[in-house]
């Protein structure tokens, strides 16, 4: 494959997406968000290697991004005043901003 997803890369830029997206809620949210928006690239992250091994297919692949995807809608869901709009909207902020280098780097359209 010929590029290699950086962790700490994504995740950054991630991060400066879901503050964006959140704007005057984050504060309120910033270490719910920061695991949650940590977890979600470092699955990103695995998702590459496991490409890259052959130990995963598309289908597992988009699975595993799906599970990843509720389960940081569900975790920010539970703080009170943030709406599913809301967490829709910086959801897609982060995975918009990292979609082509994923998808390069995988090989194929995940994101």
């Amino acid at each position: 494959m010929p590029v290699s997803l950086d962790f700490n890369n994504l995740f950054s830029q991630m991060l400066t997406a879901a503050k964006t997206s959140f704007n005057k809620k984050w504060p309120k949210i910033k270490d719910l968000a920061t695991s949650s928006v940590k977890t979600l690239a470092q699955n990103v992250v695995d998702i590459e290697q496991m490409r890259i091994a052959g130990t995963i297919t598309e289908e597992q692949a988009r699975l595993k991004l799906d599970l990843q995807k509720n389960a940081f809608k569900t975790v920010l869901l539970t703080e009170e005043g943030i709406g599913l709009l809301v967490v829709e909207s910086a959801l897609n902020a982060m995975l918009g901003i990292i979609k082509d280098t994923v998808n390069t780097a995988i090989g194929f359209a995940l994101i």
